[in-house]
C-alpha cells in the first residue's frame, strides 16, 4: 500500500496515463528514425516512387490496369512528394509517423484492459520489434495499415464499452482508413465480429447492430479497390506459389521477421489467458489469428497471396498481450526482459540498416555515372518482371541516363509499372557506338540464375551485340550485373 501512495505522490493520474504511451511512442521514433535513409529503396519502393511521382490522372490510370487497391497510398504519397521531396529519407516519413502512432495506439489499448504498466510494457515490447523497425521504413501501406487497425480495435473496445454515435463514426472511419491502406487489413474485421457479438452481449445488444452498421460504411468507402483488386491479382501475384503447411506453421516468423523474437512474444501472449481480464485477452488473441487464417484460407481455396507482411496488422494485437503478461513482473524486471527480447532482433536490426533486399541499384547506377559518355546508350533487363531495374536505376539517374535503345513506350504511356520494347531491335541500336547493359539477376522459382551480361537480352539486341560489338568491361554489384559494349571502329 506504501509503494501505491509513493507512486501516486511522484507520478499522479493524469500523468501516468501520458508517461504510459509517450515513452513508447518516443522509443518507437528513436528505432524507426534511426538510419531511416541508408537502406536503398527495394523494388516495392521503387514502384511507389515511380507512379508517385506521376500526375493524378497518370496515377487513376495505372490503377485500373495494376496496383488498383494501392491506388489511395499512392495518391497520397503523390501530394507529401509534392510538399516534402522524394529523398528517402521524406517519402519513408509517414510509415515512422505511422509505427511511432502505433505504440501509443498498443499502451493505450493494453491500457483499457490491463492498467497504465502493462500499457507501457506494450507499448515497448512493440517498439523494439524488428517488424517495426523494417516497415517504420518501407515506402508503402504497411505502417498506415498497422496504426488504423491498431486504431479501430482501440476505437471498437471503447464503443462496446460506452456507445456514442460518435465512438462508432470513429470507428468506421479507422476502418476505411485501414482498408485504403492495405485491403487485406481488413480481415481484422473478422475478430472484431467476434468481438461486437460477446461483448455486445455483455454491454447490450443494441451495440452488435451498431457495429455492423458502423463495419459496413468504413467498407462501402474501399468497396470499389475490393472489386478492382479481386480483378487484378492474378497479375500482380502472379510470383506468387500457394502456401504450403511449412509457410503456414513459419508465419510467425515471417511476420516478426525474426523468429524467435516471434516466438517469445507469442509465448508472452500466451501468458496473458491466465491474466486477469483473461475473456479480454481471448477476444484479442481471436483478432489475431483469424486474419490469418482467412489468408491462408483464400490462398488455398482461390489464388496464391499468403505473404507474412500482409499481416503485419497483427503485430500490435500480439504485444499489447505479451504487455499484459509482463505487467506481472515488476517494472525493473520488466523493463529488462523487453530488453532482452530487443537484443534478440538486434542482428536483423543491423542488417535492415544496411540493405533491404539484395539488389543493389545505387551502386549499379553510380557505376553507370562514373562511366557513361555522351551518345552512349543503355539496354535494361529483363524489362517484364518484378526487378524494376529502369525504374530504379532512373531514380538515381535521372537526366544523366544514356538513352534508352530499345524502349517504344514508356510506363507512365502503357499507364502501368512497366516499358515496352520496340520489336525491330536492329533499328533501334543502329549505330551506337558504346552500350550499356544492365540486367538483374532473376530470384525467382524454380530456376533462379545470375544475370550475365546477355543471358537475359531479348533475341534481336543478343545478335547485334554479339555480331557487331565487343565487351570492354563488366562490372558486379549485389543482384546485378553491368556491362559496357563497344563497337570497333571498322564495324
Amino acid at each position: 500500500m506504501t509503494n501505491v501512495r509513493l507512486s501516486r505522490r511522484l507520478a499522479p493520474g493524469w500523468l501516468r496515463v501520458q508517461i504510459c504511451w509517450i515513452v513508447p511512442a518516443v522509443a518507437t521514433w528513436l528505432v524507426v528514425s534511426w538510419e531511416v535513409a541508408r537502406p536503398q529503396p527495394w523494388r516495392d519502393e521503387v514502384a511507389s516512387w515511380s507512379v508517385a511521382t506521376r500526375t493524378v490522372p497518370e496515377i487513376l490510370a495505372l490503377g485500373k490496369n495494376t496496383d488498383g487497391v494501392l491506388v489511395p497510398y499512392y495518391l497520397f504519397l503523390h501530394y507529401w512528394i509534392s510538399w516534402w521531396g522524394d529523398s528517402v529519407a521524406a517519402m519513408r516519413i509517414p510509415s515512422m509517423v505511422a509505427m511511432t502512432a502505433t505504440a501509443a495506439a498498443v499502451a493505450l489499448l493494453t491500457r483499457r484492459f490491463w492498467g497504465n504498466k502493462a500499457g507501457m510494457l506494450a507499448g515497448l515490447l512493440f517498439a523494439v520489434m524488428p517488424a517495426v523497425a523494417r516497415y517504420g521504413q518501407e515506402i508503402r501501406g504497411y505502417a498506415l495499415a498497422t496504426l488504423f487497425a491498431t486504431l479501430a480495435t482501440l476505437a471498437l473496445a471503447s464503443a462496446l464499452e460506452k456507445s456514442a454515435w460518435w465512438r462508432w463514426v470513429l470507428y468506421s472511419l479507422c476502418v476505411a482508413l485501414m482498408g485504403t491502406s492495405h485491403l487485406l487489413s481488413v480481415l481484422l474485421l473478422a475478430g472484431h465480429l467476434v468481438m461486437a457479438i460477446v461483448l455486445g452481449w455483455w454491454f447490450g445488444r443494441w451495440r452488435i447492430l451498431w457495429w455492423v452498421l458502423a463495419a459496413a460504411a468504413g467498407l462501402s468507402a474501399i468497396l470499389p479497390l475490393t472489386q478492382r483488386g479481386l480483378g487484378q491479382q492474378s497479375e500482380q501475384l502472379n510470383w506468387l506459389d500457394p502456401a504450403t503447411p511449412k509457410v503456414l506453421a513459419e508465419v510467425a516468423g515471417a511476420i516478426f521477421v525474426v523468429p524467435l523474437v516471434g516466438g517469445v512474444v507469442i509465448g508472452l501472449a500466451v501468458g496473458a489467458l491466465w491474466r486477469e481480464r483473461a475473456s479480454a485477452a481471448a477476444l484479442i488473441w481471436v483478432s489475431a489469428l483469424l486474419p490469418v487464417g482467412l489468408l491462408y484460407a483464400y490462398d488455398q481455396l482461390v489464388s496464391p497471396i499468403f505473404v507474412g507482411r500482409y499481416l503485419l496488422f497483427c503485430v500490435p494485437l500480439v504485444c499489447a498481450l505479451a504487455g499484459a503478461t509482463l505487467s506481472v513482473l515488476r517494472l525493473p524486471l520488466a523493463l529488462v526482459a523487453v530488453l532482452a527480447i530487443g537484443a534478440l532482433g538486434v542482428p536483423a536490426q543491423l542488417s535492415m540498416r544496411r540493405d533491404h533486399s539484395g539488389t543493389d541499384y545505387r551502386s549499379a547506377a553510380q557505376v553507370v555515372l562514373n562511366n557513361a559518355r555522351p551518345g552512349d546508350g543503355i539496354i535494361y533487363e529483363p524489362r517484364d518482371g518484378w526487378q524494376f531495374v529502369d525504374l530504379a536505376l532512373g531514380y538515381y539517374l535521372r537526366d544523366r541516363a544514356p538513352r534508352d535503345l530499345l524502349l517504344q513506350s514508356t510506363e507512365l504511356q502503357n499507364a502501368s509499372l512497366w516499358a515496352t520494347e520496340c520489336t525491330d531491335q536492329v533499328k533501334c541500336i543502329g549505330n551506337t557506338r558504346r552500350i550499356w547493359v544492365v540486367a538483374a539477376d532473376y530470384s525467382g522459382s524454380p530456376f533462379p540464375f545470375r544475370a550475365s551480361p546477355t543471358n537475359e537480352l531479348p533475341y534481336g539486341a543478343n545478335s547485334v551485340i554479339d555480331r557487331y560489338y565487343v565487351p570492354l568491361v563488366t562490372w558486379r554489384v549485389s543482384g546485378i550485373t553491368i556491362a559496357l559494349f563497344v563497337r570497333p571502329p571498322t564495324v
